[in-house]
């Protein structure tokens, strides 16, 4: 529980070292791990990352904890431009594999429908879940008014034995 916590309160925080490198320059970039894993394979290997590769070098990565060498040398090298003040962390370079990376939304028409969806998308999934539980609560009966919401027949089933 305590490494959730910090991984929480600082998300570039790892138990291992390198791990945690990889994890700041990722977070330096605004990519995630899988995308800094891609850009380091096109940097060292001079070609995008092959289709068969993808998921044996990033569950040795995520699973056993196995860093490939040139992931680690891409990371440092995003560090050593962080430390001298020369990373351009929005240059379309590092953001090769992030299709919506530049995207923004142009107007304030377009911002205000955009929102009203979001909005009108959340209040229908609130009233259908509250209209659901309201409906499982009057066919079932709960036992109580709070949460955890226990059928009456679990709690009381004296009250429910065929006579």
């Amino acid at each position: 529980m305590n490494g959730l916590f910090k991984t929480l309160v600082k998300p570039d925080w790892d138990d291992n070292p390198k791990r945690s490198e990889i994890l700041h320059a990722a977070n330096l970039l605004h990519i995630g791990e899988f995308q800094l894993i891609q850009l380091s394979y096109k940097s060292w290997y001079n070609e995008d990352l092959p289709e068969d590769k993808i998921n044996k070098i990033f569950s040795e990565y995520m699973v056993t904890g196995i860093i490939p060498i040139w992931v680690t040398d891409y990371a440092q090298n995003i560090l050593k431009l962080n430390k001298a003040n020369v990373l351009d962390p929005f240059n379309n370079k590092y953001h090769v594999y992030d299709h919506e990376f530049g995207k923004y939304i142009s107007s304030e028409k377009q911002r205000r429908r955009r929102g009203i969806f979001y909005a009108f998308i959340v209040g229908i999934v609130f009233i259908a879940s509250h209209y659901m539980a309201i409906n499982y609560v009057a066919d079932e009966g709960s036992a109580g008014f709070y949460p955890p919401y226990v059928e009456k027949r679990v709690v009381y089933p004296e009250l429910y034995k065929e006579k």
